[in-house]
């Protein structure tokens, strides 16, 4: 019989890189739990509230897999809104349309321009990895059409040299 983890898909993928045999008559959830809490620093662990590995029971193993999940689901959210990757490629995408990036002070302001630039097509739901990902999802065309038509509504104090100039002979 295989183990099941479906209500822990962050776990359950873990496990899945880890090629753990979930149908291994001695694999339990206890012992999922532990390979899971295998890769993740002590010190992560204790800060989330400790683990207490000492129970091998399977409501003890449940009870890991469902803190390691809440922990894996807080990191995963964490690196997504503070992606220093997704922010500069977010930086690179909108520079090249004009907007002074350094300007932008807050994730708000990154969002503002967004939806002023790509209007209709971006919703705020995320960080910036998420705007990224929405920014990237625009054809090419569509997001030159949209720059084109929407330059002109950013706040100038936003907007490099070259694409105050371009708002002025539009």
């Amino acid at each position: 019989m295989t183990l099941n983890v479906s209500a822990y898909p962050l776990c359950a993928a873990r496990l899945k890189f880890q090629r753990a045999d979930l149908s291994d008559k001695l694999m339990t959830h206890y012992w999922a739990a532990v390979c899971v809490a295998f890769d993740i620093r002590d010190a992560e662990l204790a800060e989330a509230g400790g683990f207490n590995f000492e129970s091998r029971t399977e409501e003890n193993g449940k009870r890991l897999l469902s803190g390691l999940e809440n922990l894996l689901m807080k990191r995963q959210q964490r690196v997504a809104a503070n992606s220093a990757y997704a922010s500069l490629e977010l930086r690179a995408s909108l520079g090249a349309r004009g907007i002074k990036t350094s300007k932008l002070k807050t994730e708000d302001d990154y969002w503002l321009v967004a939806e002023t630039l790509f209007a209709g097509r971006i919703t705020r739901d995320g960080g910036l990895t998420r705007l990224y990902a929405q920014i990237c999802n625009i054809t090419k065309k569509e997001r030159a059409r949209l720059t084109a038509e929407n330059l002109k509504k950013i706040d100038p104090d936003w907007l490099s040299d070259a694409a105050a100039h371009q708002r002025k002979l539009q």
